[in-house]
């Protein structure tokens, strides 16, 4: 009977410890995000102005044209509901990063994929523009569905993107930064994102998904780490790979049929 007892414990205290790494990962990947979305922070300030600015653009206009003997009553109507438009895209913008920022256990839901890679295009828009980068994008032109965490899938992105930003910032010659999906023969979704950037650290390419392991002056070296753990916990696969000319491919896997392992 005591032997029954102190295996009982022994399994109580092996769930407790599974439970504490799991909120330990949960923890660190936010601060990862949190980290990330301060690297972020003058851009996003700038995303965020551009529509609040004109809401108020055309709130003067609106104004302008009530004030009027006789006030332009169709006019005014046009204004104001550039607004509301305008008012609703800053909600958005403010809405994706508070995602970001979420902290709490992953909630698994239908997600299409094709949509979150365009809300981190959209995210990352200014830090693009600013080194002058172009963005091309192919998307899976069927069912780009799978069982998923949005806000995890968002971070996979939002990281390889910055990896893809951060390699091409000095480079001189063409920037381009291509994003992909597809369908494989296997039921699995295939995303890649690909760059021109400086390719992956000589002597240094099997280390790049090692915790701690960066090749940033303030990185944390947990990004990839985090994403790789991700997408396998998703049932999918990370790796990466050089280019034939220049920069680095960085591709990862979704099932789209059988569920994903918690």
């Amino acid at each position: 009977m005591e032997r029954i007892t102190h295996l009982a414990s022994i399994a109580i205290e092996g769930e407790q410890a599974e439970e504490a790494l799991r909120q330990a990962q949960a923890e660190i990947a936010r601060v990862s995000r949190v980290t990330t979305m301060g690297e972020l922070t003058a851009s996003l300030a700038h995303e965020v102005n551009q529509p609040i600015a004109a809401a108020i653009t055309d709130a003067n206009t609106c104004l302008r044209w009530l004030a009027g003997a006789p006030p332009n009553l169709e006019e005014a109507c046009e204004a104001a509901m550039r607004v509301v438009k305008d008012s609703k895209r800053a909600a958005e913008i403010i809405s994706r990063v508070r995602l970001l920022f979420k902290k709490g256990a992953p909630e698994r839901e239908l997600v299409d994929v094709n949509e979150v890679i365009r809300e981190m295009i959209v995210l990352l828009r200014n830090e693009v523009a600013q080194y002058s980068i172009l963005v091309r994008t192919d998307f899976a032109t069927d069912c780009a569905q799978v069982m998923a965490d949005r806000v995890q899938l968002q971070q996979v992105l939002m990281n390889l993107i910055m990896n893809s930003i951060d390699a091409m910032k000095d480079v001189k010659g063409k920037r381009e930064l291509a994003i992909q999906l597809e369908r494989t023969e296997n039921e699995q979704l295939l995303v890649s994102v690909s760059d021109t950037g400086v390719g992956l650290p000589p002597q240094q390419a099997d280390q790049i998904f090692n915790a701690f392991f960066t090749t940033k002056v303030h990185g944390t070296g947990m990004g990839l780490r985090i994403s790789r753990s991700i997408v396998e916990s998703h049932g999918g696969r990370l790796w990466a790979a050089e280019n034939s000319l220049h920069g680095a491919t960085f591709c990862f896997t979704l099932p789209t049929k059988v569920e994903a392992s918690g």
